[in-house]
């Protein structure tokens, strides 16, 4: 049987759990694309819970492909139509690197634990910053 449990290879953690609860895919979606590209042979697990058929796996392969390849093509659309500029993709990519130093933190120093609602208004206020719609 196929799993997409959380726990074969993804950990979700409260900061993952906000921006899967704030994103396109599903936690089981976000798994699959996590296993398949970091855990090679990933799909086949010894996990007896939060299992399913081979075809229901493959199904949600699929439409995770299929929804990657329109988040990139939404990603390229948005970048020629100046929806996201070049300032705007820059303050992505510190955001990024801001809550992956935050994450890793967190994992290491449980004393000084982040609240994940403090980094959502933080997140909140940039995108109504940024966001030109």
């Amino acid at each position: 049987m196929y799993s997409t449990d959380a726990n074969v290879g993804l950990k979700f953690t409260d900061l993952l759990d906000l921006f899967i609860e704030k994103n396109l895919f599903t936690k089981k979606q976000i798994s699959i694309i996590y296993n398949k590209i970091n855990i090679h042979d990933s799909s086949i697990s010894s996990i007896p819970n939060n299992q399913m058929s081979p075809g229901a796996y493959y199904r949600q392969v699929k439409q995770c492909r299929k929804k990657y390849d329109q988040l990139i093509y939404t990603i390229i659309l948005f970048r020629l139509l100046n929806l996201i500029d070049t300032n705007t993709m820059g303050t992505i990519e510190l955001l990024v690197k801001q809550v992956s130093k935050i994450s890793q933190r967190n994992l290491h120093h449980n004393a000084t634990k982040i609240v994940s609602s403090d980094i959502t208004i933080v997140i909140e206020e940039i995108l109504r910053k940024i966001n030109k719609i």
